[in-house]
């Protein structure tokens, strides 16, 4: 492939049956990627000795390891790891309707417990109100950092806008709904599935708004110990996260938001 692209797709369609769908389009992917960028990044295929490298090249003027895929939902943060602990940086790139996606994933080292990742992460606020209790119509989102081991945060960024409510209030509009159409007999409303591509769109919005991919999505939790008294602690729980980090990021962590 690295001479010619044209030979790899001959011998890609004419093992296309015995490679199967999955593996014609992951080698696919892996060619296209080249000849769209084999010169802007400089690439050179790599050798697959089961780094999970594809190619090499350079992005910004610095050497990066590349894998190429399709779904980035098969791809976990720790097969990388070995080589980023030496200084290697990755990138992943995403095939998505015949364009690739380079995603960051080059996420630092926690200087604290030296064990986890500093991962970007967005939280949702909720309504804004001012000191007489009244609405302000809108609601802050944190970008926030935070390591997946220890849980030591770093507050980057707080912004406000007047349309991303917190997860509280969406739940209970969404439970409201539900409750409304059993009522009425109507079709029922799925409140998980619902929660989830709110927090997906959400967290869409987000990374463009802090120009980092974000890499979960949350909000406060209070999580009640004694019923008797509502004794308990502040978490943030996360509603959404990519499966690349699912291995490194814990659904909640403690953390007193009760003043955020």
């Amino acid at each position: 492939m690295q001479k010619d692209p044209n030979v790899a797709k001959a011998w890609l369609d004419g093992y296309r049956d015995t490679l199967g769908p999955a593996g014609y389009a992951g080698l696919k992917a892996e060619v296209a990627f080249f000849e769209q960028h084999r010169r802007d990044l400089n690439l050179v295929v790599a050798a697959d000795i089961g780094d999970a490298t594809d190619f090499v090249g350079f992005v910004d003027g610095v050497m990066h390891r590349i894998d190429v895929t399709t779904n980035i939902a098969f791809k976990r943060l720790g097969s990388y790891e070995p080589l980023q602990l030496e200084g290697c940086r990755y990138k992943v790139a995403v095939f998505d309707r015949g364009r690739f996606d380079l995603v960051d994933i080059n996420f630092p080292f926690c200087s604290h417990c030296q064990r986890g990742r500093i991962l970007p992460t967005a939280v949702l606020l909720e309504e804004n109100h001012n000191r007489h209790g009244e609405s302000q119509w809108s609601n802050d989102q944190l970008l926030v950092n935070i390591c997946s081991a220890c849980g030591e945060v770093e507050i980057a960024r707080r912004i406000t806008t007047p349309f991303l409510y917190d997860f509280g209030s969406l739940y209970r509009d969404l439970n409201e709904a539900q409750q409304e159409a059993e009522d009425r007999g109507e079709a029922p409303i799925n409140v998980r599935a619902e929660a989830a591509a709110y927090a997906r769109r959400a967290s869409r919005y987000l990374s463009d708004v802090f120009g980092t991919r974000l890499v979960a999505i949350g909000g406060k939790s209070y999580e009640i110990t004694n019923p008797r008294d509502g004794d308990g602690y502040w978490t943030v729980r996360f509603e959404d996260q990519l499966p690349l980090v699912q291995d490194h990021l814990k659904d909640e962590y403690l953390w007193d938001l009760s003043n955020g």
